[in-house]
């Protein structure tokens, strides 16, 4: 199987199992289900607006592994000691590889604990399960964790004698994390940004994305945005409808200037950094590639004919603001050497109700400002 097509079906594995476990993680912190399972609570609607959120902060560099995953350094411990992290805004945990880990860390940096004078074991195991299989196994720790020049003290993290998904062999990252909310967290503790206010070291309570395939456009800004990377007369500001997730309204989506099927009382869009796809029910993706000469669906990944899927790249709406993605991130490339048939952006994915999730087809397109202090979220188109 080309490894194209194996990636993309591995990633869409390990997002039903991400989903499965944060919003399991959502009921056990809250004492409520989240909307995800249809039974969660009404989503708080409140005033779309443009601000300014510019400016302040310091900056990590990301490097990319094709548009499945962005990854940064922290440093962790006292002496510090670098690590790579994928930067994952759809999960709210901390994990690195333990000393007792085996194959599927190969090649990663591991986390002795016993080497940091700020380590303390918590002696708490956790265990993360995907489906009815172990996903991740450990110990909880605090530690000291650096990012981007700020220290996040007693931060939790765990040290996981597995890797956390299958694809671990293909990970460049030594680790994961999670920039969602303490709501989703699987060890109920406060998730990395989320210490960093907390301990009260930055500018402001605000990170920025901004994720490309390209060399030096790819960053976390921690502590303020880079307006040097986006157009700030298009920073369009929406409020999050829960708190666990990066949730958010999704107003409408459209092909070609046509409307697509979007109940907006019901269409809750969750950003996430994690995620290559666009996701959407099974059906809602039915509706948008029905019309698609040469579309098909094998086990919930579309693929149009190569020399025409640039034609059929969706517009998102936020916040009353058009947001186009690209023909070239809409392509997630040919699904075997040699095939004219190519994977698209846009995916279907049981479980999730009316939710859409928002990966890195459309996050390539735009700066995203992610505002912890005021629960919002603010997309930009990129200065060219």
């Amino acid at each position: 199987m080309f490894v194209r097509r194996f990636l993309a079906e591995t990633q869409f594995l390990t997002l039903l199992s991400k989903y499965d476990v944060t919003s399991r993680n959502y009921a056990l912190n809250t004492g409520s289900p989240h909307s995800l399972s249809n039974r969660g609570p009404p989503y708080k609607l409140g005033e779309r607006s443009t601000g300014s959120l510019s400016g302040d902060g310091n900056s990590v560099p990301l490097k990319n592994q094709s548009v499945n995953l962005w990854y940064g350094s922290i440093a962790v411990g006292e002496p510090p000691e670098s690590f790579t992290v994928q930067i994952d805004t759809g999960s709210a945990d901390l994990f690195l590889c333990s000393m007792r880990s085996g194959l599927s860390c190969a090649g990663h940096r591991r986390y002795n604990a016993t080497s940091s004078t700020t380590s303390l074991n918590l002696s708490t195991p956790f265990v993360v399960k995907y489906g009815n299989r172990t996903g991740m196994s450990g110990d909880e720790y605090t530690d000291v964790v650096e990012l981007a020049g700020y220290k996040a003290i007693n931060q939790t993290l765990g040290a996981t004698d597995t890797y956390y998904s299958d694809s671990a062999a293909f990970n460049a990252p030594d680790g994961l994390a999670g920039f969602g909310f303490q709501e989703i967290s699987s060890y109920g503790a406060a998730p990395l940004f989320q210490t960093l206010v907390d301990n009260h070291v930055l500018h402001q309570n605000v990170f920025g994305v901004s994720l490309s395939t390209q060399e030096d456009k790819s960053e976390l800004r921690v502590g303020g945005s880079n307006p040097a990377m986006y157009e700030p007369d298009t920073l369009t500001i929406v409020p999050v409808t829960v708190k666990g997730y990066w949730q958010v309204q999704l107003d409408g989506l459209s092909r070609n200037g046509e409307d697509m099927v979007v109940p907006t009382d019901k269409a809750q869009a969750i950003v996430d950094t994690g995620t290559a796809f666009i996701v959407t029910t099974p059906e809602n993706a039915v509706k948008y590639y029905e019309d698609i000469k040469g579309a098909r669906a094998v086990d919930e990944i579309w693929t149009v004919p190569c020399d025409t899927i640039g034609s059929f790249a969706p517009t998102l709406t936020f916040g009353g603001q058009l947001f186009p993605v690209s023909a070239s991130t809409f392509n997630l490339g040919p699904v075997h050497e040699g095939s004219t048939d190519c994977i698209a952006g846009l995916t279907g994915m049981p479980g999730i109700g009316e939710h859409w999730i928002i990966g890195n087809v459309f996050l390539q397109n735009v700066y995203t400002i992610f505002d912890v202090a005021n629960i919002q979220v603010g997309f930009a188109r990129l200065k060219l």
